[in-house]
């Protein structure tokens, strides 16, 4: 697979307090097949799957990219689509949406932003060789960093993504995720909230998480490098982060 190499290197360093400040790192994307077993849940499972997304959502920008509170998540409506078959691990997936991002420290882009995802890689058991349905991730799942609360991915994917400013490559091979969950933010305000909403999650406490619409879907969208920055949450010096809260399946 493409640049297989590269995803060993995905990883995010984050200082915790457990009675001293210790370092721990974050693996999103390790790209490391560790333990056949994995955590799923009951679905319907199928090769094709064709997704459209509106409603879109500019997730923070250089500095925090997961913005718990909901307090720099901007509206930027743009469409998703995902056209993939999830059996033979290939497809492709695009985002488009005009406005304004700020992925790195001292870069800030305005126009048509593209972004598009046309590989999948091998990797962790659970990434079912690039394209996964019907499993668990992040949170205290031990699938992916727990940079969000543990949710249903009805699908996900793991690939290089390019990135394009009116029509014109910024960002080439940079590392992507994709997820097709439940509705993990709560949809007024976009925080991310702890299990009893009274107070913001954070990765610190994973197991103490909600969803806010579990009876609704959307769709995430990261792409990132693997240089580190320790100015940037996560720590990478690229960082572009979407979410979709319209989902239909086609």
């Amino acid at each position: 697979m493409k640049n297989f190499n590269r995803w060993s290197f995905v990883t995010f360093v984050m200082v915790v307090f457990i009675g001293m400040f210790v370092s721990s790192i974050f693996v999103f994307a390790k790209g490391q097949k560790e333990n056949e077993d994995y955590t799923t849940f009951p679905g319907s499972h199928k090769n094709s799957w064709k997704l459209e997304a509106t409603e879109g959502l500019l997730i923070g920008g250089y500095g925090d990219n997961f913005v718990y509170n909901g307090g720099a998540v901007v509206p930027i409506g743009g469409k998703a689509t995902v056209d993939v078959d999830a059996k033979k691990d290939t497809g492709r997936m695009e985002v488009v949406f005009s406005g304004t991002i700020n992925p790195e420290q001292g870069k800030t882009y305005t126009g048509e932003i593209k972004l598009v995802y046309a590989g999948f890689d091998e990797g962790s058991a659970f990434w079912e060789g690039g394209i996964a349905d019907y499993i668990y991730l992040h949170g205290d799942s031990g699938q992916e960093a727990p940079v969000m609360p543990k949710v249903k991915t009805y699908l996900s994917s793991w690939g290089p993504v390019d990135v394009f400013v009116d029509g014109e490559l910024i960002y080439d091979d940079l590392v992507g995720h994709m997820m097709y969950t439940e509705g993990s933010r709560d949809s007024k305000t976009y925080a991310l909230y702890n299990s009893d909403r009274s107070g913001f999650y954070s990765p610190m406490n994973p197991g103490d998480s909600s969803i806010a619409n579990p009876g609704k879907r959307e769709i995430h969208f990261v792409a990132h490098s693997v240089e580190p920055d320790k100015g940037n949450f996560p720590p990478h010096t690229v960082w572009i982060h979407l979410n979709f809260q319209k989902v239909v399946e086609l």
